[in-house]
């Protein structure tokens, strides 16, 4: 029996233009109210979580989100960190490095915010900062030796990241996780932070077998929670990649397809208790 359900956001929960749908809304309370747990687990920072935390009434002490694609696990008021990861500032130097090999620009995502060492701003640097509505912080280099780094994030455009990607030195999986969160995202984060291993950590301390959780998702970031879960649905606009590796598909985000899976699955719950 279904105990949580864990949910990425973005081409997931979320329509086309970034908006939870009415009926999702009201399915999710419907999901709650048979005492069963709705975890967001996101690539997003956690700071651009409120709203939708507050769409979804998800504020209640015992909440939880997986953000930063797994970096960090807290309640979900902020109140309380439960784990966090961050990448070393070698680490982040060799990304770096790796970047500009590539041709390719950075951004690092930190619970203080999005920053660069860049005087040239990225058009998709800017995207993310208007995605998660908050400002880029310019520094120097050196003083990111100080800040929490929870995701180095190489960006562009679709082609040059799918260039980039065979380029990655195939050793570099013993250091880091990484995976493609959107086309124009490529994210480093430690080996010991993405959504499953998170999700684990999470299930363990509410006392939730892998056989009881449901995960829903449709990109690279989300094999890991799928992987996991005792069922997977892989949405509709997934990647085919993690299509073929999901139990299930349901339809896409712009069909509300999270909707769609959480209505079989009240279906089904009432469907054994009858």
């Amino acid at each position: 029996m279904i105990k949580l359900v864990a949910i990425d956001l973005d081409g997931t929960l979320l329509n086309p233009q970034g908006e939870l749908s009415t009926s999702v809304k009201q399915t999710i309370q419907s999901v709650r109210q048979e005492k069963i747990k709705i975890v967001l687990c996101t690539g997003r920072p956690f700071y651009s979580l409120a709203p939708l935390i507050k769409q979804l009434q998800l504020h209640k002490e015992d909440e939880y989100v997986i953000s930063f694609n797994g970096a960090v696990l807290s309640d979900a008021r902020g109140e309380t960190v439960f784990f966090e990861q961050a990448v070393s500032y070698e680490n982040f130097l060799q990304v770096l490095y790796l970047g500009q090999q590539l041709g390719l620009n950075y951004h690092i995502q930190s619970k203080e915010g999005i920053f660069t060492s860049s005087l040239v701003i990225d058009q998709y640097t800017a995207y993310d900062s208007i995605l998660n509505r908050v400002p880029i912080k310019i520094v120097k280099l050196d003083e990111l030796r100080h800040i929490p780094i929870y995701k180095v994030m190489l960006v562009g455009g679709k082609e040059q990241i799918n260039a980039a990607i065979p380029q990655i030195p195939p050793n570099w999986s013993k250091q880091f996780n990484h995976m493609r969160s959107l086309d124009c995202f490529y994210e480093f984060l430690p080996l010991q932070a993405s959504k499953g291993q998170t999700l684990q950590r999470l299930t363990e301390q509410l006392g939730i077998q892998s056989n009881e959780v449901l995960a829903i998702g449709d990109n690279e970031n989300d094999l890991s929670m799928l992987q996991f879960a005792g069922i997977s649905v892989a949405m509709g606009n997934a990647a085919q990649t993690i299509k073929q590796q999901a139990d299930y598909v349901t339809k896409s985000n712009e069909e509300d397809g999270v909707n769609h899976s959480l209505l079989q699955l009240l279906n089904e719950k009432r469907r054994i208790k009858s």
